[in-house]
């Protein structure tokens, strides 16, 4: 009796702690990054910020390498509450405001210099576009400058059009750009991507150099086409109603902590990428070249679906703001 009223004691008090240790707020995140993956690992250091800096009452509890469901999932869970909000990639953020297609047009920016100029120039149309769509933004993160990977060389048009090719679901640019060059593509959620390589469903897909290593697309090819295609980028956003909740105090104090750690982990973003090209290089893919004219080609295909997708896959006034700003810094950049 003594030995059993001893084990409740011990057991109430374990069950107090975990009790005593559960946020009064917690915010429950999800991500198509894996365990282990700077973004998951920023994301844990924004929650243990937030932990001690609220002294336990604010917390994250992040489901990483989507275990929660692919991104489009993920928005019907944070729909029916379910899910608070997450890490996501370019499905997941231009599902929710489309206006960040814009950003990623094909050959938009020509370096980083250009992209930061930009980001910081239109950071609040997308803050407040996204809190106009139900969400509170929490940061940027660089998903980088995205490259062909492919079974065989990819130079032309001509080559992707005798090509099985992957297309993202529900993504609007790449719907138009291919039918626009006659291109065969097969849809596929990004879970499914690396199975479509190994059966032979696709053979070109397309991603930034470290996404590629990551998502092990790489283990599947044989070449990197050096033409970077386009720049793409994720953000961190919460359900707007879910982070009302908490104090205007703490609304501040998250948005400064994770402002810093998303920036932190854009930088590092960057670095990794770089690495990430030799990387692939290391483990037998071919880098392929482009010629002027080929490339040239690729532009006057986009320039083709320009008038399609602006005022349609995203508003006129947030292509037209792009390209002002574009213009603006090459102004000052050019000697």
């Amino acid at each position: 009796m003594i030995f059993s009223s001893s084990l409740l004691f011990i057991l109430a008090l374990v069950f107090a702690g975990d009790a005593l240790a559960q946020p009064e707020h917690l915010f429950k995140l999800a991500t198509l990054a894996p365990e282990g993956s700077s973004w998951v690992k920023s994301v844990r250091a924004i929650d243990e910020e937030i932990r001690r800096e609220t002294n336990g009452a604010v917390g994250f509890k992040i489901y990483p390498g989507g275990i929660q469901g692919d991104e489009m999932v993920v928005l019907r869970k944070i729909r029916i509450g379910q899910l608070h909000g997450g890490g996501f990639g370019g499905q997941g953020i231009s599902q929710i405001f489309p206006d960040i297609l814009a950003l990623e047009m094909p050959f938009l920016f020509r370096n980083y210099s250009e992209v930061d100029y930009v980001l910081e120039n239109m950071d609040t149309f997308y803050r407040e576009g996204y809190e106009k769509k139900g969400f509170t933004f929490l940061g940027w993160a660089d998903i980088g400058f995205v490259h062909i990977l492919s079974k065989q060389p990819i130079r032309t048009v001509e080559d992707i059009r005798d090509s099985k090719v992957w297309q993202l679901t529900d993504e609007p640019i790449t719907s138009v750009l291919f039918r626009l060059a006659g291109v065969k593509s097969l849809s596929l959620a990004i879970p499914d991507v690396l199975l479509g390589l190994q059966t032979n469903l696709v053979d070109v897909v397309y991603a930034s150099p470290s996404a590629a290593i990551i998502l092990q697309w790489f283990t599947r090819v044989g070449y990197i086409t050096q033409l970077p295609i386009n720049y793409t980028l994720g953000a961190l956003l919460i359900e707007r109603r879910s982070f009302a909740k908490i104090s205007a105090s703490d609304q501040k104090l998250i948005r400064s902590i994770a402002r810093t750690h998303m920036a932190e982990l854009g930088r590092q973003s960057r670095r990794t990428n770089r690495e990430a090209m030799e990387v692939l290089q290391a483990n037998g893919l071919t880098l392929v070249d482009a010629s002027p004219e080929d490339v040239q080609t690729f532009k006057n295909l986009v320039e083709s679906a320009e008038a399609e997708l602006s005022g349609n896959a995203f508003s006129l006034d947030a292509y037209q703001q792009i390209q002002e700003h574009l213009r603006a810094f090459r102004q000052t950049a050019t000697p």
